[in-house]
């Protein structure tokens, strides 16, 4: 089954469609989410990915981006999520309350967390760092970090898209993403 076959039989809500497609890009989403989610969430993030792929498969344009690299980008932006959503649920669970060994456990989450995200953008400039992390991070829109770092929104775009760029290649030399 090629994979224009693949897009519509999902787009058709076949579940043949899907098991092959489980079959040929299983082991690409399971090994994004082990590389982003280590053990956490992990099955319950696949899961997701998949429905949001059953879900979201009209958006799939085959002119803009192969099959295999959306897929991929669905996995980054659940895993993404997923991430954050751990991150929020440790965090806002801790008061004074808890013993000290799960701050101590929870520290180290958050510093591994900050680890990941500094080894991924260390291919960027100080002041681009700056701006993925507003943008993906914490949220922000081009226009609140067009006036806090006072920077035209234009260049904004402009450097979160090259940005991608260099995040790209550079995972690409390193192994870490595949085409």
């Amino acid at each position: 089954m090629t994979d224009q076959q693949l897009v519509c039989g999902i787009k058709r809500k076949d579940e043949k469609a899907l098991d092959c497609l489980i079959d040929r890009y299983g082991g690409l989403i399971k090994s994004i989410v082990s590389f982003h989610l280590c053990d956490m969430y992990r099955d319950e993030c696949i899961n997701d990915i998949l429905l949001s792929i059953w879900n979201n498969i009209s958006k799939f344009n085959p002119n803009k981006n192969s099959l295999k690299n959306w897929i991929g980008a669905v996995c980054k932006y659940k895993c993404i999520d997923y991430k954050r959503k751990y991150y929020k649920e440790q965090f806002s669970q801790l008061d004074e309350s808890i013993p000290s060994a799960c701050n101590v456990e929870s520290n180290l989450l958050k510093q591994e967390i900050e680890n990941d995200i500094e080894s991924l953008l260390c291919a960027l400039s100080p002041e681009d760092r700056k701006i993925f992390k507003k943008r993906y991070i914490y949220n922000e829109t081009t226009e609140e970090i067009s006036q806090s770092m006072n920077i035209k929104s234009s260049v904004i775009y402009n450097r979160l898209s090259r940005g991608r760029q260099k995040l790209k290649k550079s995972l690409l030399r390193s192994g870490k993403y595949e085409k």
